[in-house]
C-alpha cells in the first residue's frame, strides 16, 4: 500500500532534504522514524529536494509499506522524529501516486525583510536586505515572470546542461507584511529548475534597488545567461508551501 505525508520542517538544522553521506538530513530522520515504527525499512521520495537551510510548510512524500496504518500515524509517527521535523497529516493514496511526477503545481515563498541593520532573530528564515527598494517597481518586474518561458538565466549552469528550462509560472507576486518590513514572494508554478525561486528572488531585489527596471526582466530571459540576472540569495528565506496534486 502506498502513503502519502505532508511535513514541515525548519531546513536551518540540515543540509538539505536529501540524503548525504556523514551529514544529517530530513530524509534520513524521516526514514530512520518510518523504519522503527514500521520495524521495516523504508524509503521514501519527495515532491522536491530543497537544499540545505531552506524549510518546508507543506513537502509532501510517499512511501509503500505493506500493511494498513491506523489513522492518527502521523501522530504516533512525530514522537520518533526532531522538533524541527513534523508530520501533518498520513493519508493512503493509489499505488500510481507519485510525490514528484504526480505534482501540478508548487508554491514556494521567499521572505526578505528590510532591515538597515543587522537582524540575529530574522536572519535564520529570511534573507535581510540593507538597501532602500522600490516594491511597486519589483511588483511590475514579476507581471514579465509569469507565463511559459525558459527559465534557464535563472538556474544553477550545470544542473540543466542537455535538459529543458522551460517551465511556466502561474502566480508570482509580492505579499507585504509587518508594517511593510517584511516583503514574501510568493511563485506558484508547474515546475523549478535548481535556485530558480532563489535566483528570481536576488534578481527582483536588484530591480527594487535600481540595479534593472522591471522592462529589462524581457530581455534578461531572452538571453538564457545566468550572468545577466541577479545573485542567487542565500537558501534560509525559502519555504516550500504547498504541492498540488
Amino acid at each position: 500500500m502506498r502513503y502519502k505525508l505532508t511535513v514541515s520542517y525548519d531546513g536551518g538544522d540540515f543540509y538539505g532534504f536529501q540524503r548525504q553521506r556523514g551529514l544529517i538530513s530530513v530524509q534520513q530522520c524521516l526514514e530512520e522514524a518510518l523504519s522503527t515504527k514500521l520495524n521495516t525499512p523504508v524509503t521514501i521520495v519527495c515532491a522536491g529536494r530543497t537544499d540545505a537551510g531552506v524549510h518546508a510548510l507543506g513537502q509532501v512524500i510517499h512511501f509503500d509499506y505493506d500493511g494498513k496504518l491506523p489513522a492518527d500515524f502521523a501522530f504516533r509517527l512525530n514522537p520518533l522524529l526532531p522538533e524541527s521535523i513534523a508530520v501533518l497529516s498520513c493519508e493512503e493514496v493509489p499505488e500510481g501516486f507519485h510525490a514528484r511526477f504526480s505534482a501540478k503545481k508548487k508554491t514556494y515563498r521567499y521572505d526578505i525583510y528590510l532591515s538597515k541593520i543587522h537582524a540575529p532573530l530574522i536572519r535564520k528564515y529570511a534573507h535581510v536586505c540593507v538597501y532602500d527598494v522600490d516594491v511597486d517597481e519589483m511588483d511590475r518586474a514579476c507581471k514579465y515572470l509569469q507565463g511559459e518561458h525558459d527559465f534557464r538565466c535563472f538556474a544553477l549552469a550545470e544542473s540543466v546542461r542537455g535538459k529543458s528550462t522551460v517551465r511556466t509560472i502561474y502566480d508570482i507576486h509580492i505579499q507585504r507584511g509587518e508594517g511593510g518590513r517584511l516583503l514574501s514572494l510568493f511563485v506558484t508554478g508547474n515546475g523549478f529548475l535548481h535556485n530558480m525561486v532563489r535566483a528570481i528572488a536576488g534578481t527582483l531585489i536588484d530591480v527594487g534597488r535600481g540595479r534593472f527596471c522591471a522592462q529589462d526582466i524581457p530581455d534578461i530571459l531572452n538571453s538564457k545567461d545566468r550572468r545577466r540576472a541577479g545573485k542567487t540569495v542565500e537558501g534560509c528565506g525559502l519555504y516550500l508551501v504547498s504541492v498540488e496534486y
